[in-house]
């Protein structure tokens, strides 16, 4: 029996609260589904779906849903076990969906959504206890308004598929795509999803436009959706905002969270857990129903307008300047919709927005990550505080950008400075892989915060930092390298990364994550059978040292082989290249080869874990070599590395990506001069002082729409830092040299 943690939140008891949690398992420990249930003072109901698997078959990652009671006011602590002991629950209430002819029906128990096939509105109907809330027509479906003011509708879409993903018996999810089409044409590809508990009267609703024009921007003035109950008496309506108590204005009203909104309000949150309330509600003396944008205030601008005729969901308010959405770029936005009677006060639709923007998550144990082994080797059982400390300020201090196109993502100001941007922000674009460095501290502190960046990080990454449409086959499905206007760039394999999107995939469950990492390893592909990649020392080592690690997270997820044919390519490339140059050399002026050692360590660590996922014997004795190699001509008198081999280039940089394929040759050869070095660079690492600290806010104009920047480093130094700094943290600590790091 294992431990479950909910974090003291909400002062209300919660009853049946839905909360899903992803719980990985070490090779061959759950081997039947049956096995696993959760304890709360008695076994609950839980629903189950395997989301990976080891060789053998076994369970790697169980996605579960459940209904949690938990206290006001206190933390809370439940259990799971995977013998089989507590036998299988069924839920008292249900959630079903019925597939008909013209569309489908979800049932919670007390909700009935219907969602249409043709013309689609979002909600063809809606019934709540009995009582119709929503009529045919009262809901408009999304639409887009373009720079040129021609409208596109889903509503005169037809579907190009109407799926069920889930069915129950505690969560039905049903996704719905199509082209918005007006009386011009069509503008921009749309998916929405729509979730549903049992037992609840409410859905939550994913909604995804997604560019695929032939043009390279398109101008957008307006993105919307409107809710036109047929009212039955008297109306009361209301609206909610703010981020410390939620300001409640009754009657008729209207709001735009826009950049000054966002520049001059207090805020002191962890934006990515929570920053503010934002809803709007609509009540006549039968039916009500009210719709809350989720993180309305980071994806700015946001508005909402009700009044006696119903709500106006503004996604792009009118009046802004239209936005450029640049091709291939898509954006996703989520919204809840609460359904309920009259009965219902303004206090309560508060709170459940809340529980929506603030939701109670489950927290696994550090131990359990670690002896899962789903993740690199990162989580040192004896410790350092000056380590421990250092992590966290450094993740705490990088900067974010906020804005419908930009949240999720921050901005580099070294490459900004370099003018990349031609005058533009340069953003990062999860470079080195910044959801997966934030998901691995997550597992490690179990402090939410770090999870809920990486959930945010990673949907931005599958929505504006992939490209969903290029005529350009090496762009297509790759993910744009650090850019002005996020994806103006082009693809290169250095640039592309699939462990934190995998990641997001195993800790939610959306398929769309594991579809883009496999998109982007096969982009990686297209890249490696150029000719640019034919001849060994012809390009930087870390070229395809990334893809090699790319490929091999995506065959370890789909045991294809053709991933792991090209991984042996590249290793039989690194043995070539070593053979014949006798380093990674690589070419940089037109008159020389140099090492790098940064790019070097990273074609290292990718070695590493070919072989840890291949066993080839032909590896270890490769990266012995190669480090010391590196170590007899990169290691200055006083003890650092330079950045790259040549007098004009010899300033010093190493850091943690050397550390860490230092640490791979200590533990592949026993070489004590490995180690003795990983041991000076994390003492001078200490005394220099590891961290950041954050910097105010203001607003910048930005080719991809305005932003709100939150100032510190960019996220690319935690990425590039925090999993090779833990393997040498780890390697130092189970080698018992961590007592001089303490002081």
């Amino acid at each position: 029996m294992s431990q479950i943690r909910f974090d003291k939140l909400s002062m209300y008891d919660r009853d049946g609260e839905p909360v899903s949690l992803a719980v990985p398992f070490a090779k061959g420990q759950l081997q039947d589904l049956e096995g696993f249930g959760i304890v709360n003072g008695e076994a609950i109901a839980v629903q189950k779906a395997v989301t990976s698997t080891w060789e053998d078959g076994s369970v790697k990652w169980l996605m579960t849903h459940f209904l949690a009671d938990l206290p006001g006011n206190r933390a809370h602590e439940m259990s799971f076990v995977w013998d089989g002991s507590v036998g299988v629950v069924e839920p008292e209430i249900q959630v079903s969906v019925e597939e008909t002819d013209k569309g489908v029906v979800i049932d919670t128990g007390p909700l009935q959504v219907e969602c249409a096939r043709e013309g689609f509105d979002l909600f063809r109907q809606v019934v709540l206890n009995g009582e119709v809330v929503l009529e045919p027509g009262a809901c408009s479906g999304f639409y887009l308004v373009d720079g040129e003011g021609r409208a596109f509708e889903t509503r005169q879409a037809d579907l190009d598929a109407l799926t069920v993903l889930e069915a129950g018996p505690l969560r039905a999810v049903v996704e719905c795509s199509g082209t918005h089409r007006g009386e011009t044409g069509t503008l921009f590809d749309f998916r929405v999803l729509v979730y549903a508990w049992a037992g609840k009267p409410w859905v939550e609703v994913e909604y995804q436009f997604i560019n695929r024009e032939r043009e390279d921007r398109v101008r957008v003035g307006e993105i919307g959706l409107k809710v036109r109950p047929d009212p039955v008496g008297d109306v009361r309506c209301a609206m909610g905002e703010g981020y410390y108590r939620t300001s409640v204005k009754e009657g008729p009203g209207e709001r735009v969270l826009d950049a000054e909104t966002i520049l001059y309000q207090s805020v002191e949150h962890v934006l990515e857990v929570f920053y503010g309330d934002f809803w709007a509600d609509w009540c006549d003396g039968k039916k009500g129903v009210s719709v809350t944008p989720f993180q309305a205030h980071q994806n700015f601008p946001k508005g909402l307008k009700v009044d006696e005729s119903g709500i106006a969901v503004e996604i792009y308010p009118a009046g802004q300047e239209p936005v450029t959405v640049l091709q291939g770029v898509a954006k996703t936005h989520r919204f809840l919709f609460f359904f309920h009677g009259p009965e219902v006060t303004a206090e309560e639709v508060t709170v459940r927005s809340l529980q929506f923007q603030y939701p109670d998550v489950a927290i696994l144990s550090e131990d359990w990550y670690r002896d899962s082994g789903v993740w690199e080797r990162v989580f040192p059982e004896v410790k350092s505080v000056p380590l421990e400390m250092g992590v966290i300020n450094m993740a705490d201090g990088r900067n974010r950008g906020l804005g419908m196109l930009h949240w999720g993502d921050g901005p580099d100001h070294g490459y900004t400075q370099q003018g990349r941007g031609k005058g533009e922000l340069v953003w990062t674009n999860n470079e080195y892989d910044f959801p997966h460095q934030m998901f691995l501290l997550f597992a490690k502190t179990g402090e939410r915060r770090f999870r809920d960046v990486g959930l945010v990080a990673a949907q931005h990454w599958i929505d504006v930092d992939f490209c969903h449409y290029s005529d350009d086959p090496m762009k297509m499905g790759g993910q744009p390298i650090h850019t002005a206007g996020h994806v103006t760039g082009g693809v290169t394999p250095s640039h592309e990364w699939t462990e934190g999107l995998l990641d997001f995939y195993y800790m939610t469950g959306k398929a769309e994550a594991r579809e883009k990492a496999i998109s982007i390893a096969d982009n990686m592909i297209r890249h490696l059978e150029s000719p640019r990649f034919a001849q060994a020392g012809g390009f930087a080592a870390r070229e395809t040292g990334w893809a090699m690690r790319g490929l091999i997270a995506v065959y370890k997820e789909t045991r294809e082989e053709r991933y792991l044919d090209v991984c042996r390519k590249i290793a039989d490339q690194f043995l070539e290249w070593k053979a014949d140059l006798g380093a990674f050399l690589a070419p940089y002026t037109s008159h020389t080869q140099v090492r790098v050692p940064f790019m070097i360590s990273i074609a290292v660590n990718a070695l590493y874990r070919y072989y840890d996922a291949t066993g080839d014997e032909r590896i270890p004795g490769l990266i012995v070599e190669e480090m010391g190699d590196l170590m007899d001509h990169c290691v200055m008198p006083d003890g650092r590395f330079f950045y790259k081999e040549l007098p004009s280039l010899n300033r010093r940089a190493g850091g943690a990506r050397e550390m860490e394929a230092l640490s791979y040759a200590y533990e592949l050869s026993g070489d004590e001069r490995f180690l003795d070095q990983v041991d000076r660079m994390m003492a001078q690492l200490v005394k220099r002082g590891i961290g950041g600290s954050g910097g105010g806010k203001r607003i910048v104009k930005d080719l991809a729409g305005d932003t709100v920047l939150f100032d510190g480093s960019g996220p690319k130094g935690f990425a590039a830092f925090y999993v090779p700094f833990m393997v040498a943290y780890r390697t130092l600590s189970e080698a018992g040299r961590l007592e001089g790091l303490d002081g």
